[in-house]
């Protein structure tokens, strides 16, 4: 997953990680016993970058109070089934996703549940319809908004931390899709069942989500 942070709508760090136990989104280590998204423990730890990188002052003070709320932070994982979410923090957590598609006003994430926020089979198929009939671009990225109402008709630049969330290798689906559509060419998607027809498709691109992108511990640079 390739792990990007965003406070008052800049960008302020990122984290590409491969661990196949999922990550811990936090602050730091929590003192209490970790909660497990799935698998056997071993997530990956990703920290928020210090708000110290904000201009603002009063935007730095709401951020470090929203910080109080966000110690435990949520748990990610990703697998070929898609983005699963776990709120662990007493602050709370909307996101965007095409998992949420077609619900009405702002997704919030429940305490301790797991939430599918990302659904690889409905990216995939839209995929196909994009190769098949050139409709527009399936989105391939998860948002997760933090202490604020989200999506709302507010500008993403007045939230005060964003976190956006893509599996790589799907990443890599669409900008490959992207050149294909400038350069003028059209592949058909065989009508084979899916995801396994991408992955046929794209093996190169696919095979490299195999490969590690990342050091053990590796910082988020900011």
């Amino acid at each position: 997953m390739v792990i990007s942070f965003y406070y008052g709508g800049k960008l302020v760090g990122q984290a590409t990680t491969t661990c196949p136990e999922g990550c811990r989104l936090s602050l730091g280590q929590p003192g209490l016993p970790g909660g497990k998204l799935c698998g056997p423990e071993g997530l990956e730890l990703v920290r928020f970058p210090p708000a110290d990188a904000i201009p603002s002052e009063r935007q730095r003070q709401v951020t470090r109070k929203l910080f109080g709320h966000l110690e435990r932070g949520v748990l990610l994982h990703s697998s070929r089934q898609g983005v699963l979410v776990k709120r662990l923090c007493q602050g709370r957590v909307f996101y965007s996703g095409n998992a949420a598609a077609g619900r009405a006003g702002p997704n919030k994430l429940e305490r301790d549940e797991v939430v599918r926020v990302f659904d690889t089979s409905q990216f995939f198929r839209e995929l196909q319809q994009f190769y098949n009939s050139q409709s527009r671009l399936p989105d391939s990225r998860v948002v997760l908004c933090f202490g604020e109402e989200f999506p709302d008709m507010t500008p993403l630049r007045s939230k005060l931390i964003l976190v956006q969330i893509e599996q790589l290798y799907v990443r890599q689906l669409v900008e490959e899709a992207g050149k294909s559509c400038s350069a003028g060419s059209v592949m058909q998607a065989p009508e084979e069942p899916l995801p396994d027809q991408v992955f046929r498709m794209f093996p190169d691109i696919c095979a490299s989500h195999q490969r590690p992108f990342f050091r053990e511990n590796q910082q988020i640079t900011v």
